[in-house]
């Protein structure tokens, strides 16, 4: 049994080990720590992706590291563009903010009015309940219809012949739902009168100067565009590249460089105003009163330094994290086309850093 004496002097010994851990820490520039958490993941973990990370507002760290395509001997650069997967998310909500602000739909409006082909339970279900998967509509994912080359037709005519498999009262419960963001692509199309890609593009992308950003829609010429990253297996011995024509919860490629643009404008307000995000920044009520950490498009969370929002997304051979510490205007986006498993972990790590906090590097 330990002591009480013994006990405080071993938890002095610890905290006085970690302010001075702290302390050394602290004289080593945040880029070279990170240069250094990088380089253990690329040879120990055989990383293969590119990362940015900011600190209020400015460019601090970004890298690209390893292949693009290694059949045709292509090597990543900052402006290769990945597969966001549902990091698209957030711009199939910002599409559908924008058309709120233009009056041209409102988040309250039952989505019968734009699918009335679903029936008379698309009478209870909202924009806003796609928004913030509250819509109780099966996810095509979990059914298993994601099969390969699926298109967006397609999907639509499966939630026609299975919509009568609500899973649960609109509002009533928070279940994350990959069919209700197609759903949204679809909305902004019938609201906007042109195709969700060149909404994206014309809207989005071409006025912020997004050059290496846009929707795989087959109706786009812009699908089989050169130089993207393709999908990997951890060990980049087999592809595993994306394999949709689905668009709004995925379908979006793009590059760290382009990402970071797109943070920097949400600041400016060049998009949408600052009422419009607070509102897509606010976590989700549920009808009973409980909230769940999910805006619009967005991940809610809090941290050291206040409100984060930020998006995951993986599928095939990508795993990604674009995320934005908004009260100190922090970034960091890790995008990869390897289907690893340690991004959340090098995305904690990242954030002691950011911070100034203790870290360890994982064990190999």
């Amino acid at each position: 049994m330990v002591r009480v004496g013994t006990f405080r002097l071993l938890l002095l010994f610890l905290i006085s080990s970690m302010q001075l851990y702290a302390q050394q820490a602290a004289k080593i520039p945040k880029q070279e720590q990170i240069h250094s958490l990088i380089r253990f993941y690329t040879e120990e973990k055989d990383f293969n992706g590119n990362v940015l990370i900011a600190e209020h507002g400015k460019i601090i760290y970004e890298n690209a590291i390893g292949w693009a395509d290694i059949k045709n001997n292509e090597g990543l650069t900052l402006s290769t563009p990945f597969y966001l997967a549902s990091i698209s998310k957030s711009f199939t909500a910002l599409c559908v903010m924008m058309l709120k602000e233009e009056g041209k739909l409102n988040y309250n409006d039952k989505i019968y009015m734009y699918f009335p082909e679903l029936g008379d339970l698309a009478k209870k279900i909202s924009i806003r309940n796609l928004l913030q998967h509250t819509s109780g509509l099966p996810d095509y994912i979990k059914m298993g219809w994601d099969e390969r080359g699926l298109t967006t037709a397609q999907l639509y005519g499966k939630l026609i012949n299975n919509v009568n498999q609500l899973k649960f009262k609109p509002g009533y419960k928070f279940r994350y739902n990959n069919s209700g963001y197609v759903l949204l692509a679809l909305i902004v199309e019938k609201a906007s009168g042109v195709p969700f890609y060149m909404f994206v593009k014309n809207r989005i992308c071409t006025p912020l100067g997004m050059k290496n950003t846009w929707v795989y829609d087959i109706r786009s010429p812009e699908r089989n565009k050169p130089g993207r990253a393709i999908g990997y297996r951890s060990n980049l011995k087999k592809t595993d590249d994306y394999y949709l024509l689905t668009w709004g919860d995925g379908g979006i490629y793009s590059s760290v460089e382009d990402l970071f643009i797109l943070d920097r404008a949400l600041y400016a307000e060049k998009l949408v105003s600052a009422i419009t995000l607070e509102e897509a920044y606010t976590q989700v009520i549920l009808a009973n009163g409980t909230t769940k950490n999910y805006g619009f498009g967005w991940v809610i969370g809090n941290n050291l330094n206040g409100k984060t929002i930020s998006h995951t997304g993986g599928l095939a051979g990508f795993r990604n994290h674009f995320e934005r510490q908004i009260d100190v205007e922090n970034t960091i986006i890790i995008l990869t086309n390897t289907s690893n498993n340690y991004i959340t972990e090098m995305r904690n790590i990242l954030v002691k850093i950011l911070d100034g906090r203790p870290y360890e590097f994982p064990e190999n």
